[in-house]
């Protein structure tokens, strides 16, 4: 049965890595993003809505929170900051904005005592040092189920000039992460944010290619998950209803209603068709390089069991 709660995507990589970047890309709300992603904060957990905004603490309680005071919120005693915005990615899935890996100034209890809520990870490598041992030390100790469904993006890629050590540097990621990840996705982050409604610059910052695979992500999570408990009657998880005011403008937006429709379109199969009893196809000429093949379809008459079928006879044209 599939999930029905959002898929919850985690964006992780190290400190200075672009993953502030890459969520105010998929947030389409910068001015909010940046504040949040500029203090040193527990994850933060975006959700689709209107709702105010909480920490949960490490006692198990819920707190309000203005978000005006968010740099007073404290790394000892709070496990997260959830926030709640009209963004056109968080109708589809959930995002967690974790701490970078190698942040000095935190533990790395922060972020890994909220690893276990994710289905799958978005982690951001930077381009000039790619996949760091550092990395895969951390990401060994994640499950191996959520691999499939997680994406390495290698982020600045725009900082190597020359196609021939972008290709080296993609060829060497590919190799040390084969079977890692579900793909790896080179991508210009900043290229990406000064798109706009630019189609052709966004799909030359390498965003166009990653947002697909998203989508795929984010689906596949869904058709393969299981009700959690005390869910088990409730409908398959939909995307929230889009207004149009406040999103449905993002380039991301319309990529994700595009391959919706295409996910929503019943698959005809158009299956052979089966030559009925007494019928025969016949070849009437050699076919050519210019006529193709050509075939004629006709039926027997009925005959009697024990009667000789009469032979059968051409159509003339």
């Amino acid at each position: 049965m599939p999930l029905t709660r959002k898929p919850r995507i985690a964006i992780m990589g190290e400190f200075s890595s672009g993953k502030s970047t890459l969520c105010n890309v998929l947030m389409g709300a910068k001015p909010l993003l940046e504040k949040v992603t500029a203090t040193q904060l527990p994850p933060v957990w975006l959700s689709y809505g209107p709702d105010d905004a909480y920490t949960m603490g490490l006692d198990g309680h819920a707190y309000d929170l203005d978000l005006a005071e968010l740099e007073q919120v404290s790394l000892e005693t709070t496990e997260h900051v959830r926030i709640f915005m009209k963004s056109d990615i968080l109708r589809y899935c959930d995002l967690i904005d974790m701490p970078g890996i190698s942040d000095p100034s935190m533990s790395s209890e922060v972020w890994e005592r909220m690893a276990h809520l994710a289905d799958a990870v978005l982690w951001c490598t930077h381009a000039t040092q790619a996949w760091r041992q550092s990395e895969s030390g951390v990401w060994s100790t994640f499950p191996q189920e959520m691999r499939r469904n997680s994406l390495l993006l290698v982020t600045r890629f725009d900082k190597i000039l020359g196609e021939n050590d972008r290709a080296k540097v993609l060829k060497r990621v590919k190799q040390e992460t084969d079977g890692l990840f579900a793909d790896v996705y080179p991508v210009s982050l900043l290229q990406a944010m000064r798109a706009g409604d630019d189609e052709e610059k966004w799909r030359a910052s390498g965003a166009d290619d990653f947002t697909k695979a998203l989508f795929e992500v984010i689906h596949r999570i869904i058709d393969e998950g299981h009700p959690e408990k005390g869910d088990e009657e409730k409908p398959t998880i939909q995307p929230d209803p889009a207004n149009e005011t406040e999103v449905g403008q993002s380039l991301i937006s319309k990529t994700f209603e595009r391959l919706m429709v295409i996910r929503n379109t019943p698959v005809i199969k158009v299956l052979p068709r089966r030559v009925a009893a007494g019928e025969r196809l016949l070849r009437t000429e050699r076919p050519t390089g210019e006529t193709g093949p050509t075939t004629v379809s006709f039926a027997d008459q009925l005959v009697g069991i024990d009667e000789p079928a009469p032979m059968p006879r051409l159509k003339s044209f």
